[in-house]
C-alpha cells in the first residue's frame, strides 16, 4: 500500500462545513470537488468494508467523478475516526476493482472509466467459441434459433472482451508481456537451419513435449510426443478429426444445448449431426447408445454452455461405449485450466483403456486469443492420416511461434501466467454472485462455478429468458439464454442465462451485475413471473 502513501492527494483545504450538514467539503482552491457524507455502517459490516462502500458509493453515485483527485489516506482516516491502515486497505480493494487509480507524482484519482459508463464503452468483438451464432457487422444480435417444433428462441448476441456478460475471453490485461517479449528474444537468438526448414507436420518436437509436461500436471494425462499434433486451435482440431477419424455418411453424437461451432464444421465436411440431451451429469449415455453414430463430441470438464461436469459414472459408461461400438470420442477441453474450487478432474482420455478419445486443447483462451496455437492428443492408429491431411493442407504453425511458446512453458512463466488469470477471474466471478444473491438468488440457482469463463444463472421454470434478455439490451448488457444453444432435442431446458466474466474488469463485473439485479428482477414483476425460484 506504500504506493498510496507516496501517492495520496493532499487537499489545500479540507474542512468540515457546518452548512453541508455534516459533510466534508473538499476543496482545492476555489474548486468544488466533491461532498462525502458519512454513510451508516450495516450490521456486521467491518470498518474496512465500511470506508470501502463510502467511497464505491460517491463513484458509483457520480459524486467523484472520473478523474477526480481522492482525499489522502490521512485525512480520510482523521474525518472518519479510523486508523490510517483500515483506510489503506480500502483503498487497495478499491484500486483492484478499478474504481481508483494511483500514479507516483500524481495522486490518486477516481479511474477514467467509471462504472455508471461502463455498459456504454465500445467493445472489441472477438470469436466465440460457444455462442449460437456471429454478427460481425454491427451489436444487433445474429438470427433467432429455431427449437423443437420450430419454436424461436431467444437470440444471442457474440461475445466481446469487456461486455456484459457475454465476455467469455481471456483477459489480456492480465498478461504478462515482458516474460513473453523475454521468450521472444531468446527463441529468436535460437533460431538457425535446424529448425527454419520444413517443420514436421505435427509442429515443433520441443513444443509437443513441453505440452506433455504440461498435461501430465494439470490433467493427469500421460501421453507421448509422438502422439501429439500442433494446430491453431480447437476449432482446427475439431476439423481435422471430421476429415479423419470418421467418413462420408457417419453421424457425430453433440450434446444438445451445445456448443454450435462443433456442429457448423461437422456439417461443413458433410457429416450427419444427433443431438444428445445433456443433464446434470452430462451426455445423457442411455441416449447415446440407441443413436447410430460414429463419434460423441463432448465437454466434460465444464460442458458448453451449462457449466455441468461430467460425473464419474456417466463418464465410465460413455468410455464403456466408445469401446463396444468402436466408435470416437472427442473431448474437447477448451477451459479447464481454470478451475477455481479444488484440483480439475483428470481428462476423460486419461481414463481411456481402449485408445477411444481424442483429446484437444487450446492456448488461445489459456494465454490469449492471437496466439493461435491448440493441440490435438490422438491415438496412434490416427496420428498418419492427421499428419497427411495436415502436411497437404498447410503444415504446422509458425516455428517461431512455437518456439516462443516453448521457452514460455519451460521456464515456468505458463504456470504463474495462470495462477495470476485464476486469482483475477475467480475476484470477477465472486463479485457477480454477491451482487446477484443481494438481488435475492441462492446458492442452488448457480451452475457451473468449478471453472472456466461463464456460469450459468437458473431461473424459474416459467422465466421468460427473451423478455429478460430485451429489458438487458436497453440497460446496455447482452445476455444469452441457456435456451439458445438448445438445438431441439428432447425437452427445453429450464431457461437460463449464460454469464460470461473473465474480460471484464472488477469494477465492471460489480457494477454490471447489480444493474443485471435489477432487470431480472424488475421484469420479473412486470410479466408477474419469479426470475428465479
Amino acid at each position: 500500500m506504500g504506493h498510496f502513501l507516496a501517492a495520496a492527494t493532499r487537499f489545500p483545504a479540507v474542512r468540515f462545513d457546518a452548512r453541508h450538514n455534516g459533510v466534508m467539503s473538499l476543496r482545492s482552491g476555489s474548486r468544488f470537488a466533491a461532498d462525502l457524507a458519512s454513510l451508516p455502517a450495516l450490521d456486521g459490516e467491518s470498518k474496512q468494508q465500511w470506508i470501502y462502500r463510502q467511497l464505491a458509493t460517491a463513484i458509483d453515485n457520480q459524486l467523484l467523478k472520473p478523474g477526480d483527485a481522492v482525499p489522502s489516506t490521512r485525512s480520510l482516516a482523521e474525518r472518519w475516526g479510523v486508523s490510517r491502515g483500515v483506510v489503506e486497505l480500502a483503498f487497495e480493494q478499491l484500486s483492484r476493482e478499478g474504481y481508483v487509480s494511483a500514479v507516483v507524482g500524481r495522486g490518486t484519482h477516481v479511474g477514467l472509466a467509471p462504472p455508471e459508463r461502463f455498459l456504454q464503452a465500445d467493445v472489441q468483438e472477438t470469436s466465440n467459441d460457444i455462442s449460437p451464432g456471429r454478427n460481425r457487422g454491427g451489436r444487433s444480435p445474429p438470427a433467432t434459433a429455431t427449437g423443437q417444433d420450430g419454436e424461436a428462441m431467444p437470440a444471442s448476441a457474440p461475445v466481446g472482451a469487456g461486455q456484459p456478460f457475454i465476455a467469455r475471453l481471456p483477459d489480456v490485461q492480465t498478461f504478462g508481456t515482458r516474460a513473453w517479449q523475454a521468450c521472444i528474444a531468446k527463441a529468436s537468438r535460437a533460431l538457425g537451419p535446424a529448425n527454419l526448414g520444413d517443420a514436421d507436420p505435427r509442429g515443433l518436437a520441443d513444443l509437443r513435449e513441453a505440452i506433455c509436461d504440461h498435461l501430465a500436471l494439470s490433467r493427469g494425462l500421460r501421453c507421448a510426443p509422438q502422439e501429439i499434433m500442433v494446430v491453431t486451435g480447437i476449432r482446427h482440431a475439431v476439423d481435422l478429426c471430421a476429415q479423419v477419424a470418421i467418413g462420408d455418411g457417419d453421424a457425430v453424437a453433440l450434446e444438445d444445448p451445445g456448443y454450435s461451432g462443433a456442429e457448423a464444421i461437422f456439417r461443413l465436411r458433410g457429416r450427419r449431426t444427433v443431438g444428445i440431451p445433456v443433464d446434470q451429469d452430462g451426455m445423457d449415455v442411455s441416449v447415446l447408445q440407441q443413436a447410430n453414430v460414429a463419434m460423441a463430441y463432448v465437454t466434460p470438464a465444464h460442458q458448453a454452455p451449462t457449466g455441468v461436469l461430467m460425473s464419474p459414472a456417466r463418464r465410465k459408461a460413455l468410455l464403456a461405449w466408445a469401446d463396444s461400438t468402436s466408435s470416437w470420442i472427442l473431448e474437447d477441453d477448451y477451459d479447464s485450466d481454470f478451475s477455481y474450487e479444488r484440483a480439475p478432474f483428470s481428462a476423460l482420455k486419461s481414463q481411456d483403456r481402449s485408445d477411444r478419445v481424442i483429446f484437444c486443447g487450446s492456448f488461445n483462451k489459456t494465454l490469449f486469443p492471437g496466439l493461435r496455437v491448440g493441440y490435438i492428443v490422438a491415438p496412434a492408429r490416427l496420428m498418419p492420416s492427421l499428419m497427411a491431411v495436415r502436411a497437404a493442407t498447410g503444415r504446422s504453425n509458425s516455428v517461431l511461434d512455437q518456439l516462443v511458446l516453448t521457452e514460455f512453458m519451460r521456464t515456468g512463466a505458463l504456470l504463474r501466467q495462470l495462477k495470476t488469470a485464476r486469482v483475477a477471474y475467480k475476484t470477477r466471478r465472486d463479485l457477480i454472485i454477491r451482487e446477484l444473491k443481494a438481488s435475492g438468488f441462492r446458492d442452488e440457482d448457480f451452475q457451473g462455478l468449478h471453472a472456466g469463463f461463464h456460469f450459468v444463472l437458473r431461473l424459474a421454470p416459467n422465466a421468460r429468458e427473451d423478455a429478460m434478455i430485451a429489458l438487458a439490451r436497453e440497460s446496455g448488457m447482452e445476455l444469452q439464454g441457456l435456451r439458445s444453444f438448445w438445438r431441439g432435442t428432447g425437452s427445453a431446458p429450464q431457461p437460463g442465462l449464460v454469464l460470461g466474466y473473465t474480460a471484464l474488469t472488477n469494477a465492471q463485473a460489480k457494477w454490471s451485475a447489480r444493474q443485471l439485479g435489477i432487470v431480472l428482477t424488475s421484469t420479473a414483476s412486470k410479466h408477474s413471473l419469479r426470475p428465479f425460484e
